[in-house]
């Protein structure tokens, strides 16, 4: 039986970063047997976020990082076939389906790889097209059709109660208010939809394609979606259909399957329950090595103050006290900022952005972009000497807008009548009443002016011309390679190939442990009793409700550096 040892987001993992090490391009063919034959068995599952959802005293599902690197251990077990189960709730986004999809590539000779499918989506085709053999249920129904991008508009909704929001925004395609403020999209928010969503999906195709399946193959088997098995087979998007319990059971023996090893606690002694107790309330720290890479997975949206939620929120003020402590931190030698995040604040963006800077100027960072770094993302990323994207990777949106609520109609509606007695002209200015010139102006002020410094940090960190950032700016999203080709990004990689090169330029040819961060914060962190936002605490995702939430509150402008791109399904 295969076993791997624990890997706990309630600690800082450490392990070799020759694990981490970067794949060669193309599918691997398959090889000769190794000796001593066997088939492993591996169930992938989840959609596997840089942080999965916690639960009291555990985690629920792999992180990225987990099954990445579980699946390079099952890629050195002495058994020379790995057969992937992935019909189990199988769904990762396109990047992250990427990354595992560079894994599988990067198999030692010998191995052949063959999964299972059920209900399969394109991106996670992206993984089955780097095995050598694919086989579906021949009961299940593939998903195989094409991205697609969904949003609802609530202008209409919202103006049945009297309520009018309104924005001014750095650029006709910074389009993240559009929902609250349309009933339908604008001209340039599906003009720039369209043009992100054929980015991606050229990726998708190109990541598709296996054993002589062409992009026009492709095309013509997503157009008889949802696939049967029969369409499947027939149409070469899989090599045959099985009956699962069968196909699984007739692999080459012996048979064994993955496991992950439970570490139980000791409770049978004082000693053992309060250790027990201390790693509950307050996470489980493990011992530190003499050496590391510092691996800092920000992922969510960013906000304001308070502090962190790994996987849900980014606050300003601990993620900018984490990289100062990590540019004082003699153990770490260099730093790879993992960014899933499609902004938020502006405020707690800039301020990040430049305790980032501080440890750079310190310690070589290197940024790695995931699933979507745009907006308040792309600002934190920039401050890093280089950036990793993936293909599919959503970026750019720089640019940043101010939304203020008109709640004049609802108070009409309910018969309410606002009294106000101010000091000065301009006191009353950004109250929830209605939104006239000076209003406008006066936010178009504040807009002009944080855009020209987002504008600014973008040219300098990328050591772009201005004119070149202005044209890029505006609220436009671009895929990885394009990203790439623009100069806002450096290159496509994977995490290993980040770690390599922060390692790179601090001068250091040895492999490396790798230490993750944010650490847990225990049963208290989970609770929500260390001061995270209470939008998080409810389980806001930061669609439209999230910003009512924000925004009924508030007489201040709010500026946001925020883009809320949806991941295609």
């Amino acid at each position: 039986m295969r076993t791997s040892s624990r890997l706990s987001l309630a600690t800082c993992l450490l392990f070799g970063a020759a694990a981490l090490a970067g794949a060669a391009d193309g599918v691997a063919g398959a090889a000769p047997p190794l000796p001593g034959g066997g088939t492993l068995i591996m169930t992938l599952s989840g959609s596997f976020p840089l942080r999965p959802t916690s639960f009291l005293l555990q985690e629920s599902g792999w992180s990225l990082f987990d099954a990445c690197f579980r699946l390079r251990q099952a890629l050195k077990a002495p058994e020379p076939r790995l057969v992937l189960d992935l019909t189990n709730g199988f769904s990762p986004g396109l990047a992250a389906a990427e990354e595992l999809a560079v894994v599988l590539r990067a198999r030692p000779p010998g191995h052949t790889v063959a999964c299972l499918l059920d209900n399969t989506s394109d991106s996670a085709f992206v993984v089955a097209a780097a095995c050598d053999e694919v086989v579906m249920a021949e009961a299940g129904i593939l998903m195989v059709d094409g991205l697609a991008i969904s949003s609802d508009y609530y202008g209409e909704a919202l103006g049945r109660v009297g309520v009018r929001f309104h924005a001014v925004t750095s650029g006709e395609a910074k389009t993240a208010p559009e929902p609250l403020t349309r009933s339908a999209p604008s001209p340039a928010a599906m003009v720039e939809s369209q043009r992100l969503l054929d980015g991606l999906d050229a990726v998708v195709v190109a990541d598709s394609l296996r054993h002589g399946f062409d992009a026009a193959a492709l095309q013509a088997v997503r157009a008889q979606s949802p696939q049967t098995a029969a369409i499947a087979s027939a149409g070469k998007l899989v090599d045959r259909a099985v009956e699962p319990g069968a196909w699984l059971g007739s692999q080459p023996a012996p048979i064994s399957r993955f496991k992950v090893e439970r570490n139980e606690p000791d409770l049978g002694s004082i000693t053992g329950a309060m250790a027990f107790l201390r790693t509950v309330m307050n996470g489980d720290k493990g011992p530190r090595p003499a050496k590391s890479v510092a691996v800092v997975e920000l992922e969510g949206q960013i906000f304001d103050g308070g502090s962190s939620q790994p996987g849900m929120t980014i606050n300003g003020d601990d993620t900018a006290e984490l990289f100062d402590r990590l540019a004082d931190d003699a153990v770490v030698a260099a730093v790879v900022v993992r960014v899933d995040s499609g902004g938020g604040s502006a405020d707690a963006s800039d301020r990040i952005h430049y305790a980032i800077r501080r440890c750079a100027a310190r310690k070589p960072v290197v940024a790695l972009f995931d699933g979507v770094a745009a907006s308040g993302g792309y600002y934190l990323g920039c401050a890093a000497r280089e950036i990793f994207v993936h293909h599919g990777t959503i970026t750019g949106s720089i640019g940043v807008f101010a939304l203020m609520p008109d709640l004049d109609g609802t108070r009409d509606l309910l018969g309410i009548h606002r009294h106000t007695i101010a000091s000065a002209p301009r006191a009353t200015l950004f109250t929830t009443g209605g939104f006239g010139p000076e209003k406008e102006a006066a936010l178009r002020q504040v807009i002009s002016a944080v855009d020209g410094r987002f504008q600014g940090i973008v040219a300098e960190c990328r050591h772009l011309d201005p004119v070149k950032v202005k044209g890029l700016a505006g609220g436009k999203v671009y895929t990885g390679d394009e990203a790439v080709a623009l100069g806002l990004a450096d290159r496509i990689g994977d995490l290993g190939a980040a770690v390599a090169r922060a390692r790179e330029f601090a001068g250091i040819a040895t492999p490396l442990p790798v230490e993750r961060f944010p650490e847990s914060g225990g049963l208290a962190a989970r609770l929500g009793l260390t001061g995270s936002m209470v939008l998080a605490q409810v389980g806001v995702d930061g669609g439209p409700l999230a910003w009512w939430l924000a925004l009924a509150h508030t007489e201040r402008p709010l500026v946001m550096a925020w883009s809320p791109v949806c991941a295609p399904r």
